[in-house]
């Protein structure tokens, strides 16, 4: 009754860390496993937060040489039937000024107010009695000579030089391809912005959602042999988010299917399989439930967890039922026989995991705890639960065979591994060791539909492919964002100073920022213009400009009252001013972000000079965002992660091994013997092109780990043995063949996932367990041991 009762204890503290299943949630945003007090990812989140849209699709709408200039109508067609259907809130074909003209002239008229003196003076100089006549003229020859059309549309249209702000450079800029930004060069493509009818929570949301825009409009273009290609933060959010489930349920269906039916050919008892299957349920409960407590948000990178967890997990079992058929399947004796041998495995395991809390990628971080928590709960649960289970379910089996042994003796083994370690030298000294890698796409997942229609977009509209950095200067009120816009304007005329080679154009905000001293500064000269609106006019009447000419002019002077009436620290509500501020400003009720860009000469070809001289720039609320920079700035902390990770888990290992065995000789030979996989391993990285990354330096922990249970198993084998090779190997010579082959499943299961930093994991870590199971098995006990037969002895 009292075992009983333990049991109802344990299982009731199993459901308690289940219930924090509930508050899991998939981080689909690839930056958070990455460290947010590195500049580079600081800027990058700063400008994603404020400048991303959670809830925009973008589309992207193609078609042959034939529907050439006709997308826009067909665009507008779309945007009526996904209003009518109440799947969008709003959907744009072309800028909203278009249709709201006002939209533009306010914003125009608010941006010389809120502009420098000098320019605002110059523009009222120029429109004033005694110039306006000669300023008419000039914009009248330009219209008639000019060889650039977009400044003889310019100057048609605004001959009073309203548009010659300049902050109104940026938005010449992100429109000269054609169509107002919104229409291809060549007319073949056109671009549809899709608002969603409500806010989006989370992937599973932005994937209904755009299902259900998918279900309007994939038939309508199937109609009109266009094609729709769909991008933007929902659909990222979407693909990466079901990515991670699927991988879950995947890994856990390949995983447990394959472990099943190894499980099967070794154990050949269907009732022990039905055992372990409900206690591996039960620690995956327990690990996701914890995980759910302590963390509550899983990063891409905790999605490869489970298929690790349960190829950890499965070996204790095994072990349990080897041990079983030595000790009788009487429930004591088995207990006695596995809880020293589990628990120290799973300490090992789940400390050389837990130490994964040394490095500095959160990702990897969250993974190593998340792992811990599962072996732990594993070692636990099998002992108290599976224990039982199989005393019960595996009565009546045969004991273990005494089969011929396939482990070398002495003289061999030894051979064996020299030309293990010749051959490991000759590729690492020919070929160098694995390198260290970083490449953005490892982060999203293989086959990106959302990616490749974003490439798709860059290809027809050149101006979304800009390698320039984004400037990010934010503050929490607006005295200290105008006094960080001067400090970015001092910071980047000292880089300028300090290395003028690295930099090609800059486009500093300062303009789009509300500053009350500059309105209060050019209110005067904006009333006098207001005040000579007629007079104005009527020059340019008189010059010859037609009514479409002046009707931008027109409309800027009949706003300019409402705009000199604003708040001096607000910005322009109209939603077709708001469409072109949101590019440059984000205000709120304290502060705001402004954004700007910074062009480099080589932005892919930075030297570590220049990298350390961007690096500085970024600080205090200034930011230089771009995927450009992350690379410089991730392969030093990979880099420093091997040391930080390694060297702590090396003096793990010899501590370990020194509790263990209280003996020199056998301490020395598992290090040499994990010497020799890690060299096999490396070499092994080399001939298949596989390097380092941020993810898969994970693995190295794990290797330890496992590869010092299989070399503590094997050599407490031949101790207990006396160097009986053939009973070293019938017994825990096959249970450590099953661990070695149910985790290299496990994580091999990863080389599958859709992510390919995950599955770069997954590769490294089949790798480098198979090499450490077959050193332990094939060469450690012929060195130790050497008998090729005999009975169990004392330790020696």
């Amino acid at each position: 009754m009292r075992k009983w009762w333990k049991l109802w204890v344990l299982l009731l503290m199993v459901v308690v860390a289940g219930l924090g299943l509930g508050r899991i949630r998939f981080n689909t945003d690839i930056l958070s496993i990455l460290p947010n007090e590195m500049p580079e990812v600081a800027g990058l989140k700063s400008y994603y937060q404020v400048f991303s849209l959670d809830e925009e699709l973008v589309v992207l709408i193609e078609g042959g040489e034939e529907d050439a200039g006709s997308l826009g109508s067909a665009a507008e067609e779309l945007a009526g039937k996904l209003m009518e259907a109440e799947v969008a809130a709003n959907a744009r074909w072309k800028p909203r000024w278009m249709d709201r003209p006002e939209g533009m002239a306010e914003l125009l008229g608010w941006l010389w107010l809120n502009g420098e003196p000098e320019d605002a003076a110059r523009l009222v100089e120029s429109l004033s009695e005694p110039e306006i006549e000669g300023t008419m003229a000039e914009a009248m020859e330009r219209v008639a000579t000019s060889l650039d059309g977009g400044e003889m549309m310019i100057s048609a249209h605004d001959p009073m030089g309203f548009l010659g702000h300049p902050s109104m450079a940026a938005v010449f800029a992100s429109a000269e391809e054609g169509g107002e930004g919104f229409e291809s060069a060549d007319g073949t493509a056109h671009l549809f912005f899709v608002d969603a009818p409500g806010s989006i929570e989370g992937y599973k949301e932005a994937d209904a959602w755009i299902a259900e825009v998918k279900a309007i409009a994939e038939p309508w273009a199937e109609e009109r042999g266009l094609t729709l290609s769909w991008t933007g933060e929902p659909a990222f959010q979407a693909e990466i988010g079901s990515a991670m489930e699927r991988d879950m349920t995947k890994t856990i269906g390949v995983t447990s299917t394959l472990i099943a039916l190894l499980f099967l050919v070794m154990q050949r008892r269907l009732g022990l399989l039905v055992g372990m299957t409900g206690v591996i349920g039960l620690v995956f409960l327990t690990a996701m439930g914890l995980a759910g407590w302590y963390y509550g948000e899983l990063s891409i990178m905790s999605a490869g967890f489970a298929a690790i967890l349960i190829g950890l997990a499965v070996d204790y079992g095994v072990l349990i039922c080897q041990e079983a058929k030595l000790a009788g399947h009487d429930e004591g004796a088995i207990r006695q026989a596995t809880t020293k041998s589990i628990g120290w495995a799973a300490a090992t395991t789940a400390a050389v995991f837990f130490a994964l809390n040394l490095s500095g990628l959160p990702g990897i971080a969250q993974l190593g705890t998340i792992v811990s928590f599962g072996v732990v709960a594993g070692a636990v649960l099998m002992l108290n639960f599976y224990v039982p289970w199989v005393a019960w379910r595996g009565a009546g089996r045969p004991s273990i065979s005494d089969k011929a042994s396939w482990v070398p003796k002495r003289g061999r083994a030894l051979m064996i591994a020299l030309a293990m370690a010749v051959l490991a030298v000759g590729v690492l000294g020919v070929k160098g060791v694995p390198g260290v890698e970083f490449d953005r796409g490892l982060l999203r997942p293989r086959n990106s539909a959302a990616m490749a229609a974003f490439e798709g977009i860059q290809t027809h509209f050149p101006a979304w492919q800009s390698p320039s950095l984004k400037l990010v200067i934010e503050g929490d009120s607006d005295a200290e964002v105008e006094e960080r816009v001067v400090e970015a304007g001092r910071r980047l005329e000292i880089l300028k100073e300090e290395r003028p080679e690295l930099i090609q154009g800059i486009d500093l905000p300062s303009g789009w920022w509300p500053t009350p001293d500059r309105v209060s500064a050019n209110r005067e000269l904006m009333e006098r213009l207001v005040g000579e609106r007629d007079r104005v006019l009527a020059a340019a009447d008189e010059i010859g400009f037609s009514e479409e000419g002046v009707a931008l002019g027109k409309s800027v002077l009949e706003r300019l009252p409402a705009v000199l009436a604003m708040n001096p620290s607000a910005v322009p509500d109209d939603v077709a001013a708001a469409e072109i501020l949101r590019g440059f400003v984000s205000k709120n009720e304290q502060g705001g972000t402004l954004l700007g860009t910074v062009e480099l000469r080589s932005p892919d070809d930075l030297s570590p000079e220049d990298f350390s001289s961007l690096r500085k720039f970024s600080a205090d609320g200034i930011h230089l965002a771009s995927w450009t920079l992350l690379k410089p700035a991730v392969l030093p902390l990979v880099k420093k992660d091997l040391l930080n990770v390694f060297l702590p888990m090396a003096g793990l290992m010899v501590v370990m091994l020194t509790l263990v065995f209280r003996n020199v000789r056998d301490v020395l030979l598992a290090l040499v013997m994990m010497l020799l996989s890690g060299g096999l391993l490396l070499a092994a990285m080399r001939l298949t092109g596989i390097g380092w990354n941020f993810l898969n330096i994970a693995a190295t922990p794990l290797l330890l780990g496992t590869g010092l249970d299989y070399t503590i198993h094997i050599l407490l084998a031949v101790r207990r043995t006396g160097g009986d090779l053939r009973a070293v190997w019938n017994g825990t010579g096959k249970a450590v063949l099953f661990c070695g082959s149910s985790t290299a499943i496990g994580f091999g299961s990863l080389a599958f996932a859709s992510n390919d930093a995950l599955a770069s994991l997954g590769m490294v870590a089949v790798l480098g367990i198979l090499i450490s199971m077959m050193v332990s098995i094939l060469i450690l006990p012929g060195i130790r041991g050497g008998r090729s037969e005999g009975v169990a002895g004392e330790r020696t």
